[in-house]
């Protein structure tokens, strides 16, 4: 049986890049942020439960600001199964 991590995205800010638009701000070329990826969002809390070990404490993984969680101590061989939230940016 494959162990299940659930990911919750629980905390997010405006985007400084872009002031929360999602693009560069110039009308004849909009391109999407850079930074936010389009989103006008970036994520600043996260929260990690192991079907087998409950919630992870914070120190048991890391992410990033455009939601990419990296887990900590974890054997590379074990077969995960991570779960995402539908609309992580919701």
């Amino acid at each position: 049986m494959a162990r299940k991590l659930i990911i919750r995205y629980t905390s997010f800010r405006e985007c400084p890049n872009c002031g929360g638009r999602g693009d560069d701000g110039a009308a004849w070329r909009p391109l999407s942020c850079k930074r936010c990826e389009g989103r006008g969002r970036l994520v600043t809390d996260v929260e990690v439960e192991d079907s087998v070990r409950g919630k992870l404490p914070r120190s048991a993984y890391d992410f990033n600001t455009k939601g990419e969680v990296f887990l900590v101590d974890f054997d590379e061989d074990e077969e995960i199964e991570v779960i995402l939230p539908g609309d992580r940016w919701g």
